[in-house]
Parts: structure tokens; sequence; C-alpha cells
């Protein structure tokens, strides 16, 4: 046997000290895009139990129902709504990319990966399909060998770590591994474990019995121990032992040891269980304390010590057990998915944005594929002589809506300038969204550009550099009742004389919002108009609607001439459900069920900006305006920002 596995347990340490200081923000940014959602975390392999600790660290933080599952559940699924993680150090594992892939298209939610390397398959994905999100980063320490030891040691930290950042830190993670197991077990090292354990281990069959919050830890022992053949286990928390696995005990005890780990809340749980245990039954117990999260972390490090323990009695390295060519070949085979018409992915995503339970029922599917085709049809035959956009979520990706509009956005802008298309843009936003357009169109070009601030209350030319409102909100009861409130009090709040506006916090999802402002504007018998972007809510406390700078566009272009409308959020409350409620009003995003009106058109998995430059870039002109071609097999690779 050589050492390569203990080589890797001696670096836990290092890899401790590295995953605690390593730069978080871009995961903590993936996660607070999540927000609340139900979460689908996705592994293969070793990255499965860094899926498992994902799902349960989500659900524990946010209250959501979350899973974890493997790119085969990923491929078999009806892909529900909520948010997919996908997980892999190398992003070189062709499973998780098809699982990536899939859940991109399928756009049921934020889709984002994990990947501890640079510059790999999963990162060229999500080029592809640029809503998605990839983060992480390479680090010399986050090396593995034949099984995740640091990979996983280091996912779990950074993961901690992120929604700590992102939910509020419920307790620090000690500064070192010795101080993390002096905190966790009482004792300055987990590299007891594996002595301690070996008699229980030269049993033939390991019963590992664990509290739920040690439930991937579990899930990492079954995978060491077949994958790399150092022994049978079976495991179960203290409760499901109770029913039935008990007989294995009962005939096979001569044969099988049972380690059992026992978290702080089932301290008396696990004792009156083990008593219980007949005593010719070799037994080994680890208590873990601390906050849920601490203890998932000790028993994943705990687990790793025990499969050494294993690897000692089977004379096997888990770092290194061999692979046989049968072996190569079947991690060779792929999932085989994808071998699907790309024209047939983009309509099925086009109805899916539509109606989502369509595609499951074969006599909707043909009403809702002719309305698809009608669709195409109809901008193939239009004469667009003017664009009007939303802001936020669709010329500004809300990942860097602080920063200037990118190039390729701004080329677009001044070619539909060049090309006498007049443009408008309506948005929730002030002047700061004319600071951004002005920064990138050329001066001559301003008068034709209609900004609509405040969601199209203040009506203007990008001619115009002054702050259009100056007045204070004429409300300020209503203004402090809401940010009072025990559920808003964590939102940003703007205000002014024809608008309220909220930003709300990762912990704060927008039903509980509206409900809450609803709530509000009840007690002080206020009436406005409110609409929800993904993390903002606008109370609109005058007569106003976006459609205001179609009209005066209308008016600009004349009769011999349609108004395309570009928006991301088209179904009520979403705050362009007027904009977009038109047969020339095009969604970025989200889809109304309205069978000729705000169709989404791109690519199955372009979404937002992304999408914005695929319609732009698919308008053929001339003379006397634009068109809008769809060609069915389009791909999102050729659009990518």
């Amino acid at each position: 046997m050589t050492d390569r596995y203990k080589r890797e347990l001696n670096c836990l340490e290092k890899v401790y000290a590295t995953a605690l200081a390593y730069d978080v923000s871009s995961v903590a940014q993936m996660i607070g895009r999540i927000g609340q959602s139900p979460l689908l975390a996705v592994g293969s392999g070793g990255s499965y139990s860094t899926a498992c600790f994902a799902a349960d660290l989500h659900e524990r933080r946010t209250g959501a129902l979350s899973r974890a599952a493997t790119p085969l559940d990923v491929i078999a699924s009806r892909h529900p709504r909520g948010a997919t993680l996908c997980f892999s150090a190398s992003g070189r594992n062709r499973d998780i990319g098809i699982a990536f892939q899939i859940s991109a298209q399928a756009e049921s939610g934020p889709v984002g990966a994990l990947v501890l390397s640079n510059d790999t398959p999963i990162h060229a994905l999500q080029r592809r399909y640029s809503y998605a999100d990839v983060a992480g980063g390479a680090h010399s320490d986050f090396k593995d060998g034949f099984l995740a030891v640091a990979s996983m040691l280091a996912s779990a930290i950074l993961l901690t770590r992120a929604y700590n950042i992102v939910y509020g830190e419920c307790e620090m993670l000690p500064r070192s591994l010795s101080a993390f197991a002096e905190s966790a077990i009482g004792r300055s090292s987990f590299d007891f474990v594996a002595d301690e354990a070996l008699d229980v281990m030269r049993r033939g069959n390991l019963s590992l019995l664990y509290s739920p919050t040690m439930k991937a830890a579990a899930v990492d022992m079954e995978s060491r121990f077949v994958e790399a053949a150092l022994g049978s286990i079976h495991a179960a928390d203290y409760r499901n032992f109770g029913h039935g696995r008990h007989h294995w005990i009962a005939k096979r005890g001569d044969e099988t040891g049972i380690v059992a780990m026992v978290g702080e809340r089932d301290e008396v749980l696990a004792t009156r269980t083990l008593k219980l245990i007949p005593p010719e039954v070799p037994t080994w117990r680890i208590d873990v304390t601390g906050a849920p999260g601490d203890q998932s972390i000790a028993a994943l490090i705990i687990g790793l010590h025990l499969s050494e323990a294993a690897g000692r009695v089977a004379k096997i390295d888990p770092g290194k057990p061999g692979v046989p060519l049968f072996g190569r070949k079947l991690y060779g085979l792929g999932p085989g998915a994808l071998k699907r018409k790309t024209s047939d992915t983009n309509w099925q995503a086009a109805i899916r944005r539509k109606a989502p339970e369509a595609l499951h029922n074969p006599s909707h599917v043909a009403a809702w594929k002719s309305a698809h085709s009608a669709a195409v049809g109809r901008w193939m035959a239009a004469n667009v002589k003017g664009i009007v956009f939303d802001f936020d979520g669709t010329l500004c990706d809300g990942r860097n809506r602080y920063e200037p509009l990118t190039d390729d956005i701004a080329s677009a802008l001044r070619g539909l300038l060049e090309r006498d298309i007049r443009i408008g843009v309506a948005t929730g936003r002030g002047p700061s969204a004319g600071d951004a357009l002005r920064s990138c169109l050329p001066e001559k070009s301003w008068p034709n550009v209609v900004m609509g601030y405040y969601n199209g209350a203040v009506l203007t030319s990008l001619t115009d550099q002054r702050d259009p409102l100056v007045d204070e909100i004429e409300a300020p009861e209503l203004l402090h009742s809401l940010r009072t409130h025990p559920v808003l009090s964590s939102c940003e709040f703007r205000a002014n004389a024809v608008q309220i506006a909220l930003r709300l916090s990762a912990q704060l999802n927008t039903g509980e919002a509206m409900s809450a402002i609803d709530a509000v504007l009840g007690e002080h018998g206020f009436s406005a108009r409110v609409t929800a972007s993904s993390h903002s809510i606008d109370l609109q406390l005058s007569a106003a609607s976006k459609c205001a700078v179609v009209d005066q566009l209308q008016t600009e272009i004349g009769g011999d001439g349609e108004v395309m409308r570009i928006g991301d959020k088209g179904v009520w409350p979403g705050n362009d459900s007027d904009l977009l409620d038109s047969p020339y009003g095009l969604s970025v995003d989200e889809a109304s069920r309205h069978v000729t009106h705000c169709w989404a058109l791109a690519p199955a998995g372009v979404k937002g900006v992304q999408a914005t430059l695929y319609y732009l870039r698919s308008l053929q002109f001339s003379d006397c305006g634009a068109r809008l071609v769809i060609k069915p097999g389009d791909r999102g690779d050729v659009y990518a920002t």
C-alpha cells in the first residue's frame, strides 16, 4: 500500500487555511442570485458529496426545499421551477457539463456551477449561456488525487463562507483546522480517527449511523468505500436504523462493525440506540458539537480519516487504488443526452417560457406550436422603425448594473441609430440610465433617443442631462411605514414625487415583499401601481406607464412602421408586463400567457442581455425599416456577450 492518500490527509490543514482566506465574492454573488429558490445540487462521483453538502446547507439557511441529484437525474427530470448548481472541481466532467447545458436550456431558474479550475469546458458553456454563473477558481492546494479530498473540503468551506456573506454569519469558522477540531470534537486534530476506528474497520461490513447534519459525510463515505473498493458499507440515521436495518446486526453481527457519528442534538437518541446494540458488535463513536454547518464539515473530515482506516485494513491506498480498463471505458460512455435537433429545442423553449406545463400535454403542444410559428411569421412581415428597451435585465445585466454598458450592446445601439431606427428606453431608474447611454452613444444621436424615467413617469430626451425629479415624496408617512415594516426593514429605499423603489435583500423574496407592501398601502388607504423585477419593487405614486415611451416613439415615426418593445419581465407583476403586452412585444426572460403577445423567441438558454443581442443581430434592414428573422436552428454561442 502506498501512502498517497495519507499525504493528501496531511495537507488538509493547508487546504483549510487556503479555503478560509480565498476570495469567495464570486461564489457569494452566485448564491445571492439563487436567493430563496428551491435548489437542485448536481454532482457526479466525488462531487456528488459536495452536492449533498450544498443541498443541506441551502435548505438549512434559506428554508427552501433542496436535493442532491446526479446528471442522469437532471436529464430525466421535468425541470421543476428552481435553481440548479453543478459541482465539478476540474470543470471537465462530461456528465456535469451536459447537466449544466440541459439546465441552462431549460431556464427553470438560476443556473450556476462551482468549479475549482480556470478556463474549463464549463466556463465555455457559461459563455454560451451567459445568464448562468460559474464561480470559484483554481488554487494548487485544491488539487485532488484519485478521490476528491482537497476539493471537497475546500468546496464545503467556500460554500459555507458564501452563505454566511449572503444570509448573515451564523458562526465564523475557526482560524485553523486544529482550532476547528478543538471546537468540534474537543481534540487538537482529526488524525486519531483512523487509529481509534481500526478495530471496527477490521470487520467485513461497516454500519454507519449518523445525525442528519452529517448526511453528506455518510454519502461521501459510501462513495469512497465503493470507488476505492475499501469494503462494504451501509448507512442510516438513528431512527431509520431502527426501522428494520437492525436485522442486519441480528443476523450478521459477527462480521459487522458500527461507526456512530453523533451530532449535538442527537446525543440522547444516539446513546439510547447504541446501548441496545449487542455487546459483541464492536462500536466506535465520535461526538461533534457546534453549529449545524460546522458539524457537517467536521463529519466530512472524520469520514476522510475513517476511509484511511478502511484502506489500511483492505491494503488499498484510497488515493491510488488503480483503474481497470473496463472502468475507463465506463467513465467515457457519457449519458448521451443531447442528441436533439436544435430547432426542436428552440421551439420547445419558446413554448416552455409561455406555458411550462404545455409540453407535457400533447393536446396543447400543437396549438402552442402553431401560435409560435405565427409569432415568428409576424416578425418576418413587420416593418420596425423604432425600438423601446427596458434597461436593467435587458440592456444591462443585473450582475454589473453599476458598470458601463457592454461594448456589444453599445455597438448594437449605435448601429440602430445609424440606420435611422429610433430608440426609446423605458426604465424604473432615474437619470443614471441616461448617463450610461450618453457615455456610449455619439452626442449627435441623443435627440433621437426618448427616455422614460421612473417607469414612464418622466418623459424626456437623452439630451436632457438634468435630474428630472427633484421633488421629495408627498407621502412621508407611507414611506416611514414601509421602511419600518418588519418584513421590509432590510430593503434599500429610493423615493421621490412619483415613485418609491425598494431593492430587496437576499433574505426576502418578491412574494413576501409584495404582500407586506399591500398591507401597508391598505393601512394608509393608498392606491399605487406595484410592479416588480428580479430584486426590486416599484410603487408608482402617479399614473404612469412604460407604454408612454412607445406612444412617443410611434408619434415620431408615424403610422407606417411598428415599434418593437424589448423587456425582461413580461408577466404581472413584472414591470414590463404593460410594455410587452403587444404583438410587437418581445421578452428576453419572462413571457406572458397571451397567445400572440410577449413571446420570448431567443434560442434555448439565451436570456437577458444575450437575448437582446440576439434580437438585434437578427434584424434585417431595408430602406424603409427592419424585420426580425428568427432562424429555427440558431444557437446561443453565436450571440454570447
